[in-house]
């Protein structure tokens, strides 16, 4: 390949020539305002590619070697990339190769090995210690196909970049390895469908504070269906990137003031048929959990049993590892036992108390509150303030709180007289009032962590009504107000709900 620059290879009396001497000779059309690059296997057969005896050529002395440069050159772009990180032109296999794809079909299966142990070393001395207790192995990579990149419009970017930086960071709440950040809008790049879902999502949450402009999410949500229900159809065709985008969709649907639960049953179906998903790692496993806790919010809105497998998830790793994030998915999947437990058919499962009591006492210290006040008489302190270090501990305590009010509710049992039930009745609200304040206070008290405001709503959605104090009543609106500014998700019909509900108990005392 041969570079000629326009002022500094032009021929004396082609000065004002139209076509420069060299571009003449080579029969290629000539630019003399930039530097051309022209690989000679592309002349046609008619060009003469012997050099003239008559030209000027440097006297070679010694010997001449051919050094090819290629796999120099390629391994910079392995050893510069971050742990764990993958660019759109790099594939990491499942073997722990790194490889790099380059036109030249000859190429192609070139391997740099980055699995060997002093590479890991290498990498592993940017983590220390306690970043080591949060995280596990980093996820395997499917080998990415040879897919041309979307050009994004300066609108579909803006989409892009907000659910990077906004939604994305609700879905890897319990994921140290954040997939929904990084590896899903990496593969948005080249999968449409998985595209389509999020400018939806994206467009549905800029467009919060306006409902006029709700159609450009609704044309992004056609069209990922359209690109959907040609795979739907046969699971075994259904890959970790139509998991994640129906997860996604199934987000944008939850924050219609009405839940139809369309996506919801989507999400179930694919995780009851592709059994894998649930202990698959990577991807697919990252969205099986974000189903599942999607499964869970309905089931405990609505009080019905579970649509998804529990089964799926038992060989997953969060069993056998004890980072934070292990810890919280532990408890998410408590909750969910619990639940099926409570509102299904089978008989009770009187052991997921003791797991759940084992979970909050052999818990690791990082989940202790860094700081924590009484709540007070004023609006804005009537829910205690506990302050966590990270958004995955406030999650994992929001989760046991839940798991202990649903707990309580199906203990209840007969009472031998009007009295003995009364009172256990009282102790029962007393019980769940100290659980939901716990749980609207650790949403009110970590601004960071948004996704413990849908946890939040949800569980005012089920047990609002035990809030009695007018003071209680106004902070909870204020929340769920500032969740609607925040997530876009509406709260009308639920702020509604609990005023009717409020206003038909006539006490407005207690605590």
């Amino acid at each position: 390949m041969t570079a000629y620059n326009s002022s500094a290879f032009e021929v004396a009396g082609d000065i004002n020539s139209k076509v420069c001497q060299p571009c003449q000779d080579a029969g290629s059309e000539c630019d003399r305002t930039t530097i051309r690059f022209r690989n000679g296997l592309t002349q046609s057969d008619g060009i003469d590619r012997t050099f003239l005896d008559q030209d000027n050529w440097p006297q070679v002395r010694g010997k001449i070697r051919f050094h090819d440069e290629t796999p120099e050159i390629a391994s910079l772009y392995v050893s510069t990339l971050d742990y764990g990180t993958v660019l759109p032109c790099q594939d990491i296999s499942s073997e722990g190769h790194t490889r790099i794809f380059h036109s030249n079909n000859n190429l192609h299966n070139e391997q740099f090995h980055i699995g060997s142990t002093s590479t890991q070393q290498q990498l592993s001395k940017g983590f220390s210690q306690s970043s080591q207790s949060l995280f596990s192995s980093p996820p395997s990579r499917p080998p990415a196909l040879p897919q041309a990149l979307h050009n994004f419009t300066q609108r579909e970017a803006i989409l892009l970049r907000n659910f990077v930086e906004n939604m994305a960071l609700w879905a890897d709440i319990t994921d140290p390895y954040r997939h929904f950040e990084s590896e899903v809008p990496a593969r948005a790049l080249k999968e449409p469908v998985l595209r389509c879902a999020i400018f939806a999502f994206s467009s549905r949450h800029l467009n919060r504070q306006n409902d006029s402009e709700a159609a450009e999410a609704l044309r992004y949500h056609n069209e990922c269906v359209q690109l959907l229900i040609p795979v739907l159809s046969e699971p075994e065709h259904i890959t970790e990137e139509f998991l994640a985008t129906v997860a996604i969709l199934r987000q944008h649907e939850e924050m219609d003031g009405e839940d139809h639960q369309f996506h919801l049953t989507g999400t179930s179906h694919i995780l009851n048929s592709v059994q894998r998903f649930g202990s698959s790692g990577g991807l697919g496993e990252a969205a099986a959990w974000l189903c599942l806790r999607q499964d869970i919010y309905v089931s405990l809105t609505t009080q019905r049993p579970l649509r998804t497998n529990l089964e799926n998830f038992r060989g997953s790793d969060i069993f056998t590892r004890n980072d934070d994030f292990a810890w919280s998915s532990r408890m998410v999947f408590l909750l969910a036992k619990v639940l099926q437990s409570a509102f299904s058919d089978v008989s009770p499962d009187n052991s997921i108390d003791v797991e759940v009591e084992n979970w909050v006492t052999s818990k690791p210290y990082t989940f202790e509150p860094v700081r924590m006040v009484a709540r007070g008489t004023e609006i804005d302190q009537r829910f205690p303030s506990i302050w966590m270090l990270l958004p995955v501990h406030v999650i994992g305590l929001q989760y046991y709180h839940i798991a202990k009010i649903v707990l309580a509710l199906s203990a209840s049992s007969p009472m031998s007289t009007t009295y003995e039930t009364f009172r256990q009745t009282r102790q029962t609200e007393r019980n769940i009032r100290y659980h939901l304040l716990r749980i609207l206070g650790l949403a009110q008290s970590n601004a960071r962590a948004e996704n413990t405001l849908f946890t939040a709503r949800h569980s005012l959605v089920a047990w609002g009504w035990v809030l009695r104090h007018r003071s209680d009543q106004k902070a909870a609106e204020c929340l769920l107000h500032d969740m609607h500014e925040r997530t876009g998700w509406n709260m009308d019909t639920l702020i509604e709900s609990l005023r009717q509900q409020w206003q038909d108990d006539d006490g407005s005392s207690g605590n």
